[in-house]
């Protein structure tokens, strides 16, 4: 998912700036200036989440392998670190661009 979502942040970084610097709108992007950085900037923080998210895994992994830790004592755990994963999630989320106007 960070692959695609480095390629997409690229493409749209590249695209933005041609635009930028050859002064001409792109044959197939209607968006301005502002709204191409802010999508830019959206999907450098949704990589972030995501990164986030798949080191919240790793670490309920590492939390229910846990063999010396009582087992609910290792849930707890897991518990909490999801529960936090899923609210950076949800705010990620709520931050997505709506529609215009």
């Amino acid at each position: 998912m960070t692959d695609i979502l480095d390629v997409l942040h690229s493409r749209w970084a590249e695209s933005a700036a041609e635009a930028i610097v050859t002064g001409e709108d792109h044959p197939t992007l209607t968006f301005t200036t502002h709204e191409v950085a802010d999508l830019i900037d959206y999907i450098a923080n949704l990589r972030r989440d995501v990164v986030d998210a798949v080191a919240a895994f790793e670490r309920i992994h590492l939390a229910l392998d846990q063999h010396t830790a009582h087992p609910e004592a290792r849930a707890r755990q897991a518990c909490t670190i999801a529960r936090y994963a899923a609210e950076r999630l949800t705010a990620s989320r709520q931050k997505l661009p709506g529609p215009p106007g």
